[in-house]
């Protein structure tokens, strides 16, 4: 009897293409073929034994075109890796394995998934003039020893090659991600509609190897069996009695314990055909070959980097002090300059001797001149104001391109994208405006959750004799920011003419309050008619707190809401950069193919709308 390597390479070998078939040194030895893994130089292979034993990297030694490697990595291939993929066994019911031969096969059968492992789903199907499933896939041992202890009867031609391409098809359908099929019969082929090349495509394409094993008979031709295994990089293997089927279906399944990953930085040369051979103490020797690739001339060895400007120092160099510049720029903007007297009184009277502005306050003048046209500008204006930020809107504007562009070099240098400054410059006014909305928002409510108690005080003042406008003058320097700001704005425009209704509907309007509307329509009742100004500011002041109070119910009852709006918009970004820096190669695909650049901005638009959504449900004008 002949034996063969044996069946079921393993995960390892399907998670890329299929490539030529390994050899061994000595029929029944090692064998060794190509896995998946990073690229040249690191190199990945898939060491099989024909017996169960435990290997140590002291029994093996590793040689590329004869010169020893000295460094390899040597572990075995875990279970849960190799139980993701399907074996089928695919078993003669021509008219020649009547009797006692497809007995014996089918008895062969069950020896394998005895040895198999446990979690490994199993095939069966037969064939002759065409191919029956006799066991969808399973990993229930019962089910498995019921269909292996029912053989069918056996009739009719051989369809070989058609039965291996089923078993393909059967793999691929089942979606998993590689698998094995081990062809077992009696003859050669005879009427089928594939080839060899064919089922070699097919399980290339589907990351299977196909094993046989012929069974010898008076019409035996083991040509067909060998020539269809070493075109998918299997192996085939001989019995001449039932017994010894058996022994090779018991090896066959007892080879998914006997696997491990080779893994070693290769010193071979660009354009070079190495062959790598592994020799194992007691057992024997393997050998595989490959082709290192060509050495690119667009790729940039970083071995030996340039040296002079294009050197990685100077690149560094120049993009700190690109760096640099635009902050000094920046500080420069943010600034403020102490001015003298000729340029205070140049800002109200035209003055020909007036030096001329620096460049950041030309840059700050212009950038205004060309904004101030849009429809956007005159609240970003207001908004500013109202947030008591120190710097005008200009300053705000260029000092925020600034420092987008300082990030976005920096980012760019980092990352190795130059394209990378663009997203950090379209996100800078996005980040801008919302973050001046919400300081405008924030000195809002202070000042509704100020009005009530500032309004009592008023309230006082005019009991103790101050007409409206006097009251509200007499109590701005113990009110707090930022009633004391808005308020003295609304005294100082009345103070200069405006009534003190008109100065009071500007403050609303800045404020956004229709309480202090309430309190510019008292005014003017009180200007027309003379009404008790006190009595109606007390019942104002009422309405204020209740509404106050009814505004915290609403938060309160909403607050979960709102806590939930920012974990769902948050959790996808924080799952994305956990995955980014622990695990750069299963979220990979996101970012380095189109199909998911597109996926990842559907997924920003879904959450972000479903962000505003929830905030739109959650917020109540009150």
């Amino acid at each position: 009897m002949r034996r063969a390597g044996l069946v079921i390479m393993l995960a390892a070998l399907v998670a890329s293409p299929l490539s030529a078939p390994a050899s061994a040194g000595v029929h029944g030895g090692p064998t060794l073929s190509p896995a998946g893994g990073p690229g040249f130089p690191e190199r990945s292979f898939v060491l099989t034994l024909p017996q169960r034993l435990e290997l140590t990297g002291g029994a093996v030694r590793v040689t590329e075109n004869g010169r020893p490697v000295p460094r390899f990595g040597l572990a075995p291939v875990g279970a849960k890796r190799r139980a993701r993929l399907g074996v089928v066994l695919a078993i003669d019911a021509s008219g020649s394995m009547r009797g006692q031969p497809i007995a014996g096969a089918f008895a062969a059968g069950r020896a394998f998934a005895r040895q198999r492992n446990e979690d490994q789903p199993l095939g069966v199907i037969t064939f002759n003039g065409t191919s029956r499933t006799a066991l969808s896939f399973t990993t229930d041992p019962v089910t498995i020893r019921r269909a292996l202890s029912r053989p069918p009867s056996a009739n009719g031609g051989t369809r070989l090659y058609d039965a291996a391409f089923e078993g393909i098809e059967t793999l691929r359908e089942a979606d998993l991600p590689g698998g094995f099929v081990v062809v077992l019969s009696d003859g050669t082929d005879h009427g089928s509609h594939s080839g060899v090349r064919a089922v070699t495509a097919a399980a290339r394409a589907a990351h299977v190897r196909i094993y046989t094993v012929g069974l010898e008979s008076g019409r035996f031709d083991p040509d067909a069996l060998r020539r269809l295994a070493e075109s998918t990089g299997g192996s085939f293997s001989e019995a001449s009695s039932a017994t010894e089927l058996r022994g090779i279906y018991s090896a066959l399944g007892a080879e998914l314990s006997n696997a491990y990953v080779l893994r070693y930085r290769s010193p071979a040369t660009p354009s070079t055909r190495v062959q790598v051979r592994v020799a194992v103490s007691g057992i024997g020797t393997a050998s595989a070959t490959y082709t290192t690739p060509r050495l690119r001339s667009d790729r940039v060895v970083p071995a030996a980097p340039a040296g002079g400007l294009a050197s990685t120092t100077a690149i560094w160099l120049a993009a700190a002090l690109a760096a640099l510049l635009v902050g000094v720029l920046t500080a420069a903007v943010l600034t403020r300059r102490r001015q003298s007297p000729r340029e205070r009184v140049a800002q109200f009277v035209s003055d020909r001797s007036t030096p001329s502005q620096p460049l950041t306050e030309r840059l700050a003048r212009g950038t205004e001149e060309s904004l101030s046209g849009t429809r956007w500008w005159p609240d970003f204006e207001r908004s500013v104001e109202v947030g008591g930020l120190p710097w005008t809107p200009a300053k705000l504007v260029v000092a925020t391109g600034g420092l987008a562009l300082a990030a976005g070099l920096l980012l760019g240098l980092a990352s190795g994208q130059p394209l990378a400054v663009v997203p950090v410059l379209a996100l800078a006014p996005v980040g801008l405006r919302a973050f001046v909305t919400a300081r405008a928002e924030r000195e809002r409510r202070r000042f509704s959750d100020q009005l009530a108690d500032h309004l009592a005080v008023v309230g006082g003042a005019m009991r103790a004799g101050h007409s409206l406008p006097a009251a509200f003058a007499a109590v701005l320097e113990e009110a707090p920011e930022p009633s004391r700001r808005e308020f003295a704005r609304a005294n100082a425009d009345e103070r200069l003419g405006a009534p003190l209704e008109d100065a009071l509907e500007k403050v609303a309007q800045r404020m956004e309050s229709r309480d202090v509307e309430q309190v510019a329509l008292l005014a003017r009742v009180q200007r027309e008619a003379g009404a008790d100004a006190a009595e109606m500011l007390d019942r104002v002041v009422e309405t204020i707190r209740e509404r106050q109070e009814l505004r915290r119910t609403v938060r309160t009852l909403t607050a979960q809401g709102r806590l939930s709006r920012w974990i769902l918009s948050l959790l996808p970004v924080v799952v994305a950069v956990g995955l980014t820096l622990t695990n750069r190669d299963y979220i990979e695909p996101l970012y380095g193919t189109g199909l998911g650049r597109g996926l990842v901005m559907a997924a920003a638009a879904m959450v972000v709308a479903g962000s505003l959504v929830i905030k739109r449900i959650v917020n109540f004008q009150i």
